[in-house]
C-alpha cells in the first residue's frame, strides 16, 4: 500500500512533509489523522487531526476544537478494538 504524503505548514510556517494514516467522514466535516513520523516516549507514532476542508480548489487542513478531537479519539479507538477483534 502506498502511503499517502501531504505537506502540512505547523504553527511556525515551516512546511513539514506529514503521513495521512486514515480519513473519513463524520456528521458532514471530513477529517484526516496524520502523522510526521515522531515517538513518543512509549515508542508509539504522534498522531494529529485536522477538519479537511476545500477552499477554491485548495484542500485546506483546519485545527480542531476539544469536541472534534474527542470524537476523532472513539474513532480511533474503535478502529484498534475491531482489528484486535479480528
Amino acid at each position: 500500500m502506498d502511503k499517502e504524503i501531504i505537506k502540512v505548514i505547523d504553527e511556525n510556517g515551516v512546511e513539514r512533509e506529514a503521513e495521512i494514516v486514515l480519513g473519513f467522514e463524520n456528521n458532514g466535516k471530513k477529517y484526516a489523522i496524520y502523522t510526521f513520523n515522531e515517538l513518543d516516549d512509549s515508542g508509539m507514532n504522534i498522531l494529529y487531526s485536522s477538519i479537511i476542508n476545500e477552499v477554491d480548489g485548495e484542500v485546506l487542513f483546519e485545527k480542531i476544537n476539544e469536541e472534534d478531537w474527542n470524537m476523532v479519539k472513539k474513532v480511533m479507538n474503535e478502529i484498534v478494538q475491531n482489528w484486535k477483534e479480528q
